[in-house]
């Protein structure tokens, strides 16, 4: 069962478009949107060997502490974010029990 994305990860993906991420950096722009939005910052790691990204943050947001991931891509102009409940991606699952860890749940 797929759980809708919040509006919370929808605000920070249109905030993390609108920035300028040249200027600003990946970690400031992030954290300047996730002020916006009452996010939290879960972990910010590179990505050696990626073919489409240099950079991967997990971040929770929302009353329901939903987890997305914000990857940057190799130019570091592009920012993808996706929603970690539906991702099939292994660091969905770090970022998920990094989540469990700072709101007290256990996996």
């Amino acid at each position: 069962m797929s759980k809708e994305v919040s509006l919370e990860v929808v605000q920070l993906e249109l905030l993390l478009g609108l920035a300028d991420l040249i200027a600003q950096g990946f970690e400031t722009a992030l954290l300047a949107a996730l002020e916006e939005v009452d996010g939290l910052v879960l972990f910010n790691r590179r990505l050696d060997g990626d073919p489409r990204f240099q950079r991967v943050a997990a971040v929770m947001v929302g009353p329901e502490a939903d987890v997305a991931l914000v990857f940057l891509d190799h130019s570091g102009t592009t920012i993808e974010v996706e929603n970690a409940g539906e991702s099939g991606r292994t660091i969905a699952r770090e970022a998920e029990k990094a989540r469990n860890r700072v709101v007290g749940e256990t996996p």
